[in-house]
């Protein structure tokens, strides 16, 4: 078995139009009828690509009769900043204008003797915006009509998920204040097991029956990914950015590198107004209601204490030209926990968190033509705290345990847009993002489970310490062609490249892991520890080095208008993944990767009203960076267990008896970059199947219906083939293949990377020469089964926008999530090793572990929205009903059951339970998540202020307690059945009042 990761021993937890004045003074004049002035502004099927830093505009030009209008001119204007472009219609009428900042923009089309018109305040958002213009006939200036949202279909994309602005959302909805809660509003989003919640705060969510770890985030066209784990983007207050694009589905070309979401978001800009503000928000303690108690965790005790605020300011520096944005962002979060009280003491953890956030861009118009854009901000943050053991008799003083973590640090963006011609756009962009990857404590890890409940009583909270820091360049250059051709079509093709660098070294906390451990009436370890018998494990960790990996992508995307009722989005990725060593030797390059991405939308009734979709992708991971470290680097890790003599008062530390067992568990220390994957590698990869039906109702209501499949058909994880080459080597006839001389000098400690379900293709020094020799050890004789996991959903989803009284949003997924593979994680243990979990580690830990996955929930419904009282007072809400996650039993490898020499019998990781197959998601569930939230806001108007509003919050107010998770092992490390199974360990988190102030000036 490789290093697992311990973990937190306890779980705490389109457009309406309006006429303007001069438009109905000139119809009662009787210059024109009112029918003659109008805009006729509708959704049609746009011919753009989706982007990750800008959006477009795009429509068709027709004249008074509804007839297409070639050779108009069309301006774009941006209404806050000195940015024009002008652009000719197609013979078709159509225009587009890509590459642009999402904004307001003024729209004015003309062509001499037909009409010309003029509309302001069009909205431009993530995605694009399209429109059809009704040139009126005009004996003067343009007909000038203005514009309020209203609901449209986007016909030039099969993609599901939610555009969200930032500031309008949270104004209205009350929501947690970070990119989390926003994800969270999209239909097929599901929050992460609450291991793999940072220190510092972060939370985690998984899109699309994927895990937590198959996401990828991007900043202003910057991926800011943890390529080390692939959990999460970073911690960035959710108020710096602008918009936030959550995709759940049918992705285009040029997204990658990720088979769960992608999470896009636009920072705040500057612009030629002067503007700021500020605001602040406080979670009393003294407000929260207590959470009810589990078997380890005391929670009336526990305290919370979370303050935060906001500074912005932003304008020109250069008016028309060159304009700013920075924002500032102090916080303050303070935790204390405290355990049951076990074994006669109890352990209660204080943690704090301080650090600011700040960071801004700057926006830089050249010429109309061409633009900069610089943005930086600053990320990193760090929680200390002190880990204090308390024996409640006073016969032994408290033992005291500092630590701090530290995550996060600078990150740059350039690009640079330049609009060549009416019909191309070039785009370059140079990102570089840090990240300090630094946990420290001078304390050995103790557990103590002799009661049969884990009790941390010293050492860091993550049981591993890092030192060490990760860096990311990304170089990516793309062009958009507009073309004429059997319909209209928006060409979009790049490239990208991610140079990626760790530099880590780990050690247990205090250098040594120590569990406490007592044999049953039967004894322990099959016998080697007597029965009734206090034993420890001992533990020892030591990797480091330097490490390097490169991916790289080039794509080609066609969205193609055939007609104006069909249109196809033909799409196509090729990636290549490369990961080396320590010593900077390639082990492995996973090249040419192709990913189809073909979708096609149909207006199916020709009123623009009606959107028929369908989808079929595909979407690679790459090979996380913790495999480099772990597998490729110098690892040594080993086990050992003895009889405990006795345990220190005062220190904790244990006196050590006879070693009974000991074990080499990985040593990667000089392996062959050669010998440490099968040749027949291929990256992780799903294929997804989309099927859609969207609504438009009058001018503000959408619904929607989504089929969706998910099928996994490939993963790389690592695996112990000492469980197999045995069995291989009995049925060959070579020099130093035989059974009773199996080869150690393969793989990582001999452990290999390989797809599980195929062959193992190996190169291994049969002979001990150091001559390898490549070997297929046939998927039969592996016994590994393939990795599998199949998601269904249905979603049903609606909207009614806002129109300055209310709104309302609201989904409900039934989805079904079976496999033998979560993804990345495990959340069974929360192990968050990437690409080494337990998963496939021994054959036999594979028995049963085909069902429910941790993500799975068959039920979700979500519905949230706002509701004006009077002009300053407003209400929001967001209820949520989501059906139980399901558990299994978990426990030691059963030979007798399952068969001897499959896998290891001293390690609770496998389905056998307590004399039994038990399997996964069978045995237990928690109970339905039930929460209610909600707002209330006052906006004052104050001289000289655009406004002041304070508000309040309330999460979960009836005080909702479901237990969430749930103790899913049922026997210890040592075969005896665990006491605590099945009790919980959390709950759902109890009801909090959130006080808020901001102002805008």
């Amino acid at each position: 078995m490789r290093a697992g990761r311990e973990g937190r021993v306890s779980h705490h937890w389109g457009l309406k139009m309006k006429l303007s004045r001069n438009v109905i003074l000139r119809a009662l004049l009787g210059g024109g009828s009112v029918l003659s002035a109008c805009v006729a502004l509708a959704p049609i099927s746009p011919a753009h690509a989706q982007d990750i830093s800008s959006a477009a505009i795009t429509g068709q030009v027709v004249d008074p009769s509804g007839a297409p209008v070639g050779g108009a001119t069309i301006t774009v204007s941006a209404d806050a900043r000195a940015l024009n472009r002008t652009v000719t219609s197609g013979p078709d009428g159509s225009f587009s204008v890509v590459q642009l900042p999402v904004g307001s923009y003024t729209i004015k089309a003309e062509k001499s003797g037909v009409g010309a018109v003029e509309m302001t305040g069009a909205i431009l958002s993530l995605g694009g915006s399209s429109f059809v213009v009704k040139l009126a006939e005009t004996d003067g200036a343009p007909i000038i009509v203005t514009a309020a949202k209203a609901r449209e279909l986007d016909f030039s994309q099969s993609a599901t998920g939610l555009v969200i602005d930032v500031k309008e959302t949270f104004d209205r909805v009350p929501i947690a204040r970070d990119v989390a809660a926003l994800q969270l509003l999209a239909p097929q989003t599901t929050a992460g097991d609450s291991a793999f919640n940072s220190l510092t705060g972060g939370t985690n969510v998984a899109l699309s029956g994927g895990s937590v770890a198959e996401n990828i985030y991007y900043v202003n066209g910057m991926n800011i990914t943890n390529f080390r784990t692939f959990l999460g983007g970073g911690l960035v207050p959710f108020q710096f950015y602008d918009q936030v694009q959550v995709k759940t589905g049918g992705y285009q070309a040029e997204f990658g590198r990720a088979t769960g979401g992608a999470v896009i978001a636009l920072t705040r800009s500057g612009s030629n107004e002067y503007a700021g503000g500020f605001n602040a928000y406080w979670s009393p303690s003294g407000l929260r209601s207590r959470a009810r108690d589990t078997y380890i965790s005391n929670n009336d005790r526990d305290k919370r204490q979370d303050y935060e605020g906001n500074l912005w300011a932003s304008g020109p520096i250069i008016k028309d030209r060159l304009y700013f944005f920075g924002f500032f962002n102090p916080r303050y979060r303070s935790e204390f926990d405290a355990t049951q009280p076990i074994n006669g003491s109890v352990t209660e953890t204080f943690a704090k968190s301080k650090k600011p956030f700040y960071g801004g861009n700057i926006d830089f118009d050249v010429t109309e033509d061409h633009r900069l854009e610089f943005t930086y901000f600053n990320n990193s943050n760090a929680e200390e705290g002190t880990i204090t053991t308390r024996v409640l008799s006073g016969a032994a003083p408290d033992l005291v345990t500092p630590y701090k973590v530290s995550v996060g640090g600078d990150n740059y963006i350039g690009k640079y847009t330049g609009h060549i011609t009416d019909w191309l756009t070039i785009s370059a962009l140079y990102g570089r993002t840090d990240a300090d990857q630094t946990s420290s404590s001078t304390q050995p890890y103790i557990v103590d489970q002799r009661s049969g409940t884990a009790v941390q009583i010293a050492g860091h909270p993550d049981a591993t310490l890092d030192s060490g820091a990760d860096r990311r360049e990304l170089y990516r250059a793309d062009v958009d062609v507009l073309a004429h051709l059997m319909g209209e079509h928006h060409i979009r093709f790049g490239f990208d490249r991610e140079d990626l660098s760790s530099r880590v070294s780990t050690t247990y906390s205090g250098g040594v892991s120590y569990r406490y451990l007592r044999a049953g009436a039967t004894g322990a370890l099959n016998g080697l520890i007597p029965a009734n018998t206090d034993y420890v494990r001992v533990q020892y960790l030591d990797r480091a080095g330097a490490f390097k990996a490169q991916n790289t992508a080039f794509y080609l995307q066609d969205n193609w208008d055939v007609n104006d009722r069909v249109n196809l989005s033909l799409g196509i990725r090729n990636e290549t993944f490369e990961n080396r060593t320590a010593s900077g030797q390639v082990f492995t390059k996973l090249k040419n990767q192709w990913a189809p991405r073909l979708g096609a939308t149909y207006d199916l009734f020709g009123d623009k009203r009606t959107k028929l979709s369908g989808f079929f992708g595909r979407y690679h991971l790459p090979v996380a960076a913790n495999t480099n470290i772990r597998m490729a680097g110098n690892e040594y890790f080993t086990r050992a267990f003895n009889i405990l003599n006795g345990v220190d008062p005062v220190t904790r530390l244990p006196t050590l008896g006879r070693e009974v067992s000991f074990q080499v568990l990985s040593d990667s220390a000089g392996a062959d970059p050669r010998t440490l994957t099968s040749q027949n590698l291929k990256p992780q990869y799903l294929d997804e199947f989309m099927i859609g039906l969207d609504q438009r109702i009058g001018e503000r209501w959408r619904v929607g219906l989504n089929l969706t499949h998910r099928n996994l058909k490939s993963v790389l994880e690592d695996t112990d083939l000492g469980y197999t080459i045995a069995n291989f080597c009995a049925t060959q006839n070579m020099p130093g293949c035989n059974p009773n001389a199996v080869p150690a000098s393969y793989g990582s400690g001999g452990y290999v990377l390989l797809n599980p379900g195929k062959d193992a293709v190996i190169n291994v020094d049969l002979t001990g020469t150091g001559q390898l020799t490549q070997i297929t050890i046939p998927a039969a004789i592996v016994d590994l089964p393939k990795a599998k996991r199949k998601y269904w959903a249905v979603e049903a989803n609606f909207d009614r926008t806002w129109d300055g009284t209310w709104q309302l949003s609201g989904s409900y997924v039934w989805s079904s999530l079976k496999g033998n593979y979560e993804g990345g994680v495990k959340s069974d243990n929360g192990q968050d090793d990437t690409g080494l979990t337990q998963d496939f580690d021994e054959p036999g830990w594979m028995d049963g572990a085909y069902g429910y996955l941790p993500n799975h929930r068959r039920h979700t419904f979500k519905v949230y929205g706002a509701y004006a009282l009077t002009d300053q007072v407003q209400l929001g809400g967001f209820a949520r009903l989501q059906s139980p996650r399901k558990f299994g039993c978990i426990g030691v490898y059963d030979e007798a059951l399952g068969g001897a020499g499959r896998a290891a019998t001293d390690t609770s990781a496998s389905w056998y339970c307590n004399g039994r197959l038990i399997g996964r998601g069978k045995a237990l569930e928690s109970d339905w998540l039930k929460q209610i939230d909600l707002s209330i806001s006052y906006t004052l108007k104050i001289a000289g202020l655009k406004s002041l509003q304070l508000r309040a919050d309330v999460f979960n107010v009836f005080n909702w307690k479901s237990k969430l998770d749930l103790r899913e092992y049922g026997e210890d490390d040592g075969g005896n059945p665990d006491p605590n199974y099945g009790k919980v360990t959390s709950y759902q988190a109890p009801r909090q009042v959130r006080f808020g102030v901001s102002m805008d000036f």
